[in-house]
């Protein structure tokens, strides 16, 4: 289900790169439009922090994840479009992902991509990088 979306966002942001819209419709914060805009890190709520460490959770296999600080980005300073971003690591393994919580859904990195490319580490650099 996640892979579907996924590579929806990506079909539908390839497919839009080829014409200019001479009307936005689209309003919603996590509309396709935003992907091309550039993003700035915005702070991490306490609430955006405990959702996104539990929604991780709930996603990774095992006990014993310790977290790296969490960060955000969005689209403006309203939080407009928000990806809570991180990186965690398992206690006693070698086991470590990143992650983001953007939209209501957890994405992973897909670590066993050849040389570290698969659409979910795609859409992660492109919703966790900030300027």
């Amino acid at each position: 289900m996640k892979m579907n979306i996924l590579l929806g966002l990506m079909c539908a942001c390839l497919a839009g790169c080829g014409h200019a819209p001479t009307e936005k419709t689209v309003t919603t914060p996590d509309s396709i439009e935003n992907l091309n805009q550039p993003r700035i890190k915005v702070p991490v709520t306490a609430k955006d922090d405990y959702v996104t460490k539990t929604k991780a959770l709930t996603g990774l296999e095992g006990d014993g994840w310790v977290f790296d600080p969490l960060y955000a980005t969005a689209v403006n300073t309203d939080r407009r479009d928000l990806a809570v971003c991180g990186f965690a690591r398992q206690r006693g393994t070698t086991n470590s992902v990143y992650f983001a919580y953007y939209s209501g859904e957890l994405i992973l990195s897909d670590d066993k991509a050849p040389s570290g490319v698969s659409v979910e580490n795609e859409f992660l650099t492109m919703i966790c990088s900030h300027s």
